[in-house]
């Protein structure tokens, strides 16, 4: 047998399967264009012979009621051509239902029998495809923005067409109840009230909802010391993968177990703190199965603060990606203290140590006998910067989170006046939440940083991350995109809200690498509302974000 004879049979049963698969959103598409015109038909003046063939044998109540249910059939296929797309197996049987209800409404509300056909024919066409249809319902998903706004303009063009029908029609209150008379303009009116009411309800709905927030997160006790114990035997895992142990996130485990991403949901965002972490060679299905499970529920995959190491994966999956800010990398192994650039360095381990201060690395389990301690400390640096506490991107002060990790202090006699708690993986470790004392010496922050490389270096940890510096590194160039000029806009000139380009430099005096960072999300996506997002979860909210709420 020839090679072309094998591969055509081949070839022509791919192309039927990709068909096949295609027939969700040829439907969805036929059940929005049958939605649409039994609106339209609906709202409509029907011809007078059809009326008094139907008025001999029909009641006028009953013709005027199928007007009305003829619409309201036809809205519901509008609602559910979204969840055909989306191959909702609810939303088959529900379509179904809503087209032969179409039917004989279009029968009864005037003898519209080419209607009839036509939403009997897309019914039949249907019920072969019922096998493609295999997601699991949910009940009264919300529309995405592109669906909400197909059906407000359907809305609309019916009710701009029916004021145009009954133009001629003088208004009177005796419209709402009265039936069959002046061309079925009281029908209109009374469907068109209906419709427009239930749009709004819908997109109201659709536009508030945050489809899976209350079935998703926060993470259990039994699924952060899963995640614990997957990070320890991970092979590729970031430092702020340990932020999943806060509890304020949800987990997606990999089916082994062994790895995991964590994840907030906030609208129809789906928000991945950073990449994956566990074992390499499950990465890509734990991206890919996180995004399908955020497109499941109608929502969007967004993943914060990635690396250039995952870019190749969120481009294989059609994201589109933009950078946010760079991270401060020091190679431990060539960090040093010495040279001019170091000065002050140098001067705040000099000056600590003559007022009498030590360092020291606690081993985890070190921070619960402790607690009194380091609560007076952190609730004192909280009051002195007028703060509250932050959450998702950022650690907090929580002693089950802190008791987990080493501990790096700084004392004055036996009295400890900083701290800082710090996230290892293999290779790379990084300090997270770090509080001291009013009456800390000065240059604390300089003194605890630079011991803590020095410590990373001795412990054989080739890289430490001294944090983002959120907004850095964009280009504010002509044909730079929109969002990365607006951020080296806020960058510049946005020191009064946050200190973007003072924190950049207080970690450039380290001498740091400096490491992209990026958002990535489908295209669709509005990157600016995801990142707006990810700040409010940081923040704990709009109060917070704006520093309006303080700390407790």
């Amino acid at each position: 047998m020839s090679q072309k004879n094998i591969y055509g049979p081949r070839l022509v049963r791919r192309l039927l399967g990709l068909a096949y698969e295609l027939t969700p959103q040829v439907f969805a598409v036929l059940a929005f264009g049958a939605g649409a015109l039994m609106l339209i038909s609906a709202v409509t003046p029907e011809f007078d012979e059809r009326l008094r063939l139907l008025t001999g044998v029909v009641s006028p109540i009953l013709i005027d009621l199928s007007h009305f249910m003829a619409s309201i059939a036809g809205f519901i296929l509008l609602l559910l051509s979204a969840g055909l797309w989306r191959r909702r197996r609810g939303a088959y049987w529900a379509a179904m239902a809503a087209l032969a209800a179409g039917a004989v409404f279009s029968l009864l509300k005037g003898l519209d029998w080419r209607e009839s056909i036509d939403l009997i024919l897309v019914a039949v066409l249907l019920v072969p495809c019922r096998s493609a249809f295999n997601r699991r319902s949910r009940l009264s998903e919300p529309l995405r923005p592109g669906w909400l706004l197909l059906l407000i303009a359907v809305v609309i063009s019916m009710l701009w067409l029916g004021f145009f029908a009954y133009r001629d029609v003088a208004y009177s209150d005796e419209l709402w109840w009265r039936f069959l008379v002046d061309r079925q303009a009281s029908g209109f009116l009374r469907a068109g009230l209906i419709l427009s009411l239930l749009t709004l309800l819908v997109a109201g709905r659709s536009l508030l909802s945050s489809p899976g927030a209350d079935s998703h997160g926060p993470a259990s006790r039994e699924e952060i010391e899963r995640a614990r114990q997957a990070l320890e035997t991970a092979d590729a895992a970031a430092p702020e993968a340990w932020l999943a142990m806060l509890g304020d996130k949800a987990l997606l485990f990999s089916p082994s177990g062994r790895s995991f991403l964590a994840y907030r949901v906030r609208g129809r965002r789906w928000i991945a703190m950073g990449e994956p972490a566990g074992l390499m060679a499950e990465r890509q299905e734990l991206l890919w199965a996180f995004a399908e499970m955020a497109d499941s529920y109608g929502g969007s995959a967004v993943f914060y603060s990635v690396g250039d190491d995952i870019l190749g994966e969120l481009a294989t999956m059609g994201l589109a990606l933009r950078k946010v800010g760079e991270t401060a990398v020091i190679r431990t192994e060539t960090f040093t203290t010495e040279g001019k650039g170091k000065q002050n360095l140098r001067t705040a381990l000099n000056r600590a140590e003559r007022e009498g201060a030590r360092f020291e690395v606690l081993p985890p389990g070190s921070a619960r006998p402790l607690e009194a301690e380091l609560r007076a400390i952190s609730d004192a640096w909280l009051a002195m910067h007028n703060g509250a506490e932050k959450a998702f991107s950022l650690g907090r002060f929580d002693i089950d989170y802190l008791d987990l990790t080493p501990l790096a202090v700084m004392r004055e006699g036996d009295r400890i006046v900083a701290f800082a708690n710090l996230l290892v993986t293999p290779g790379e470790a990084a300090v997270d939440l770090m509080r001291y004392t009013p009456d800390a010496p000065h240059g604390v922050m300089d003194y605890l940083f630079t011991r803590c490389v020095q410590w990373a270096k001795a412990e054989g940890i080739a890289e430490f991350d001294l944090g983002m510096a959120p907004l850095a590194g964009l280009e504010d160039r002509r044909i730079a995109p929109v969002f990365a000029r607006v951020g080296a806009l806020v960058f510049e000139e946005g020191g009064a809200l946050y200190g973007f380009q003072g924190l950049r430099s207080y970690k450039g005096k380290f001498g740091p690498e400096w490491k992209a960072r990026f958002i990535a999300a489908p295209v669709p996506t509005p990157l600016p509302l995801a990142l707006l997002d990810v700040a409010l979860l940081t923040s704990g909210g709009w109060l917070g974000m704006l520093g309006l709420r303080r700390a407790r």
